[in-house]
């Protein structure tokens, strides 16, 4: 009598209430009407989801009864699916959110099939703060998804300013306080595969040689060097260090330390006999054949006739044997003594 009258056995009035199996148990699509051919796919525990008074009327979705994916469900159509703005993902919703709160999503960066950027771009999530470097966006190239505010390497391919806007000492290690003096083109000279392994290039160098070649640095001047206070390329260059373009004015020995027939070339057999250094008579600067002679230079017996062997004298000139200087001296010839 729960369900039947006397009045119309047939018509009955289901009362639930009275039910003592599982909903499934009749509503199965022959005892009663079962789930229909759109309904999801879960377990057959209706009550999970449904309410006896009102079938139709789902109260709730008990997502412990669902069977398939979230995306089966939450394509757009069954139920609402991801937002016009969501991140670029695949379809495993349970990869990031529960079904305990939806809001509350733990992010799982192996189901995000954008790069970086797309969401970390200060507006879908944290982009890049003030001070980062000058860089690409494909911020995995430097990151780790797993700990992202850990750099696990830097990948300078995708770094878009100079060396130095980085390598200054403060965003990351600059020049050593014992680095030559040179610009701040690091590139010009390392390479970011090897940093050690420089290859030097001298025209970003701004001190003089000698502040690197000082026999510490880099190579210095050689023992048998000639003595000089000028700088390296004031004679030499970088292109080719050995062939020397020799300048006088920065020499600090004399002549003859150089131009001694070992260093460089002395005097010749034929030259007179004289004490004498080379600069009292040759000039460095113009034409060293070009001799302005100094007599006081000649060793004191020396005897005019040694180098005026071809100036005879003239057919007045008295008979003697004696030498020029006897008579004439050097600065007035024809001033000649009796």
């Amino acid at each position: 009598e729960d369900c039947h009258t006397t009045n119309s056995w047939e018509g009955a009035v289901f009362d639930h209430s009275a039910v003592t199996g599982n909903c499934a148990s009749c509503h199965n699509g022959i005892a009663a009407t079962g789930k229909n051919s759109g309904h999801i796919n879960s377990s057959n525990s209706c009550e999970d989801c449904h309410n006896t008074n009102n079938f139709s009327t789902v109260s709730k979705v008990d997502h412990s009864a669902v069977i398939g994916t979230c995306a089966s469900c939450h394509n757009g159509t069954v139920a609402e699916g991801k937002s016009p703005n969501h991140i670029a993902s695949g379809n495993s919703c349970d990869d990031c959110h529960t079904t305990n709160s939806w809001e509350g999503a733990v992010f799982d960066h192996s189901a995000v099939t954008g790069n970086c950027a797309s969401c970390h771009n200060g507006i879908a999530a944290t982009g890049k703060n003030s001070g980062h470097i000058n860089s690409s966006n494909s911020c995995e190239d430097c990151h780790n998804t797993n700990n992202f505010s850990t750099v696990s390497r830097v990948d300078h391919s995708a770094v878009i300013g100079t060396c130095a806007s980085c390598h200054n000492g403060t965003v990351a290690e600059g020049k050593s306080p014992n680095h030559i003096a040179s610009g701040n083109s690091c590139d010009d000279c390392h390479t970011t595969n090897s940093w050690e392994g420089a290859v030097f290039d001298h025209s970003s160098i701004t001190g003089g040689c000698s502040n690197c070649h000082n026999g510490i640095t880099a190579t210095g001047k050689t023992p048998n060097h000639l003595p000089t206070t000028g700088q390296c390329d004031e004679c030499h260059t970088t292109l080719t260090w050995e062939n020397a373009r020799f300048s006088h004015q920065s020499v600090t020995g004399t002549c003859s330390s150089c131009h001694n027939g070992v260093i460089a070339e002395g005097k010749d057999n034929g030259h007179i006999q004289t004490s004498a250094q080379c600069d009292d008579c040759h000039t460095s600067t113009r034409d060293w054949d070009q001799v302005n002679f100094d007599h006081d230079a000649l060793s004191p017996s020396t005897l005019c006739a040694s180098c005026h062997q071809g100036d005879l004298p003239r057919d007045d000139h008295p008979r003697t044997s004696e030498d020029c200087g006897v008579c004439h001296n050097t600065r007035d010839w024809d001033d000649a003594d009796d």
